[in-house]
């Protein structure tokens, strides 16, 4: 990828300066000028018609497909983990959306105002570009792609994001090299049609009350946490946060009833509403989504300056909401090298909050069993498995008898973690006995889930040496996935049922495996499990081996840089592969690398 250079002249034009208010709008402008220009995109809109209604809401669907919310997982706030699969699969077909689109007019897309788009487009950008090095035909160029617009506020400042994206797409710019030439103003005055545009407009009215943008503010932060705009979430929770002083007592409960009339999401189990009493309550949750998003792009000390500054102002703070700022706190310090103590002193201090009392609320025992599901995860890092798996069943035991989506939502994390902690303990067949309870438990008979269910029934099948039974669960999980239109899943598995049958001495299942893995990896667009994927076949001798494209294609990864050099330099030297291929596991969570920009 480079600056603006032969072609520009016939290409497909578009400017995506759209600001930070919505998510995927730089796409959409994107897909517009390609469609505007007479591209059709083949079958991409009806085959991920679910993304498609993200990236062209306006379009009629052929049929009445599932919503994304249905086929696949979102980001989660109680666990903070910020992988959505999918954020990830809009920005996947959006990428395959401006490859097809270019490939089939035979013209570039031009792009400018990169870097004033919102950061899920530039992610998208990103994937788009990896993508097209294995598209024929396909080709897009970035006018001025240093040039960004000037933060609008301190925890919404993303130039150094903005920088790593640009720099996964093979461009050579730091932050220093980012020029501040685009007016601040422009970001706002971008409409929007969308659900998320319109609350993060209210939410910035000026001429509004303060009710009515806290209001706004609230349910805007919930939505844009689904599509993964931290950068909208971080300036609207900081004006929020400032306007409260303005909200009278009175106005509370009105406050709070306008923010889920606002919110479509209401259900939703991340930032909850139903628990906020005060106004030191809306300002924790405000607080956290500050912590949240900062902790999602990488910034652990910011993330835990936020959630402390939860507890600041306690005045009226309810103790769930405290419960969480020292919840929060933990979880963050837990995830860092050598402050597993601090984690363990936070969640001390979180049980005296909410120690057992009679006649307690609901919300109160919920929260405890959330930091004892966190004093269990931080006694597993430890090693201490014993003591981790009481502090599990006492978080079970805090639930009884509760169903809110909250409570459903441990139970579900803590018969899984239940069942990792036997299989950590060597106990394979007490984890496969646990892993058969969690789907009673959750009742769920998805698609979805059932993708996830047996992908880890398969891997401990294979800890306890049925293999026969192993590989039947990964046929379901590919089956799911294929159901699913789940394309990096169903790539991820067959690479790894490839090396299952290599390693048992099925050569000719294992060379079907890989060739199935080929193909979907060129659907994914992605080198690097093209290039696994085709050494594979050079390793098992399959027909198709091909050491010189198998290295070719490994040097066209801009995700995975360094393990393909590795695989390219094996291939190339006719080393031992097998320790450079995938092999199954026993939890299908992957990190969506392929739109993960941090470093």
């Amino acid at each position: 990828m480079a600056p603006v250079t032969v072609a520009a002249g016939a290409a497909v034009r578009v400017d995506i300066n759209t600001g930070p208010a919505s998510s995927y709008v730089g796409l959409r402008e994107c897909i517009a000028a390609l469609r505007a220009a007479g591209a059709s995109f083949g079958e991409l809109p009806h085959r991920h018609a679910a993304e498609w209604a993200e990236l062209a809401p306006d379009d009629k669907p052929q049929d009445n497909p599932l919503p994304l919310g249905e086929i696949a997982l979102a980001a989660s706030e109680r666990r903070l983990h910020r992988e959505s699969e999918q954020v990830y699969r809009v920005l996947s077909v959006a990428a395959a959306a401006l490859c097809a689109g270019t490939a089939e007019l035979g013209r570039p897309l031009l792009v400018s105002g990169a870097g004033g788009t919102d950061l899920s487009s530039l992610r998208g950008l990103m994937r788009a570009v990896e993508h097209s090095r294995v598209h024929p035909g396909a080709a897009l160029l970035l006018d001025r792609p240093e040039s960004v617009r000037a933060p609008l506020g301190p925890h919404a400042d993303y130039r150094a994001e903005r920088a790593r994206c640009l720099r996964r797409m093979d461009l050579p710019i730091t932050v220093e090299d980012l020029v501040l030439d685009l007016p601040s103003v422009a970001a706002t005055a971008v409409a929007s049609a969308s659900e998320e545009g319109k609350l993060y407009q209210r939410a910035r009215d000026q001429h509004s009350s303060a009710v009515d943008r806290v209001a706004a503010a609230m349910a805007y932060c919930r939505r844009a946490f689904f599509s993964a705009n931290w950068e909208g979430m971080a300036l609207v929770a900081t004006e929020a946060i400032e306007l409260l002083p303005g909200v009278p007592t009175p106005a509370l409960s009105e406050l709070l009833a306008k923010a889920e009339r606002e919110d479509s999401l209401v259900h939703a189990i991340e930032f909850e509403t139903t628990i906020l009493r005060s106004t030191a309550d809306i300002r924790g949750f405000l607080l956290k989504v500050i912590g949240i998003q900062a902790g999602f792009r990488g910034d652990q000390d910011a993330a835990v300056t936020a959630f402390r500054a939860i507890r600041e102002h306690d005045d009226g703070l309810s103790p769930e909401i405290r419960a969480q700022s020292h919840l929060y706190t933990a979880l963050t310090l837990s995830k860092r090298k050598g402050r597993l103590g601090e984690a363990v002193a936070e969640v001390e201090q979180g049980f005296e909050v909410v120690r057992e009392r009679p006649n307690e609320a609901d919300s109160v025992r919920r929260e405890r069993g959330w930091l004892h599901n966190l004093r269990g995860l931080t006694l597993f890092a430890e090693r201490r498995l014993g003591p981790a798996f009481e502090h599990e069943k006492k978080a079970l035991a805090c639930l009884a008898g509760l169903n809110d989506a909250s409570s459903a939502h441990l139970r579900i994390n803590l018969y899984s973690n239940i069942s990792v902690l036997q299989e950590k303990a060597g106990k394979y067949s007490s984890a496969l006995a646990t892993w058969d309870k969690f789907r009673q438990a959750t009742g769920s008979s998805t698609a979805g889930f059932a993708k996830h269910h047996s992908y880890r029934s398969a891997g401990l099948r294979l800890l306890v040496g049925d293999r026969e039974a192993a590989v039947k669960e990964i046929d379901t999980t590919l089956t799911n996935a294929a159901g699913l239109n789940d394309i990096f899943h169903q790539t991820e598995v067959r690479l790894e049922l490839g090396m299952l049958h290599a390693t048992a001495g099925h050569r000719e299942a294992a060379v079907a495996e890989y060739e199935l893995a080929e193909q979907d990896a060129r659907r994914l667009g992605d080198p690097y499990r093209i290039a696994l994927a085709q050494a594979g076949q050079v390793m098992t001798g399959g027909a198709g081996a091909d050491i010189p494209a198998t290295v070719a294609n490994a040097e066209l990864s801009l995700t995975r840089p360094v393990e393909a050099t590795a695989l390219a330099k094996a291939v190339s030297g006719s080393a031992e592969l097998a320790e450079l291929l995938p092999k199954p596991r026993t939890k299908l969570n992957r990190p969506f690398d392929l739109i993960n920009f941090q470093d």
